[in-house]
Formats: C-alpha cells, structure tokens, sequence
C-alpha cells in the first residue's frame, strides 16, 4: 500500500501543478483584458479573498511536507 500511496500522492501533485499553471494564465489573461473600472470592488475583493485563500491552502500543503524527515542525497 505504501508505494500505491506514494504514486498517487505524486500523480496529484503533479495535477495539482498542472492544473495551478494553467488557471494563472487563464486568470491572469482575463484580468489583463478586463477594465478595471468594470470589476466591482465588491467582485475584486471576493477575487483576492478566493486567491489568498488558495494560497493559505497551498502553503500549510509545502510546510506539511518541508516539515517531513530529510533525505540526503547519496554523496
């Protein structure tokens, strides 16, 4: 089971990528075709609420990991 866990924790990082880089340029096309006097403050602070929240998110992922025991490279 270890291994089977280890593959599909790997396989979701690698969506997860994936899926991150995509939205960003999705998003960041949207945003630099959108005026910003069209965006509603109501709207643009709901937007970097969602945004902050997924960055929260990703953030307690990376330390969870970066937190795991170290494995030094074979010299």
């Amino acid at each position: 089971m270890p291994a089977r866990k280890l593959a599909e924790t790997d396989a979701q990082i690698l969506a997860l990528h994936h899926h991150v880089l995509t939205q960003c340029v999705a998003i960041t096309s949207s945003v630099d075709t959108i005026p910003p006097e069209m965006v509603l403050p109501q709207m643009r602070e709901r937007w970097l609420r969602e945004l902050r929240q997924a960055v929260v998110a990703l953030t307690f992922v990376i330390e969870r990991l970066a937190d795991g025991p170290k494995v030094e490279a074979p010299s």
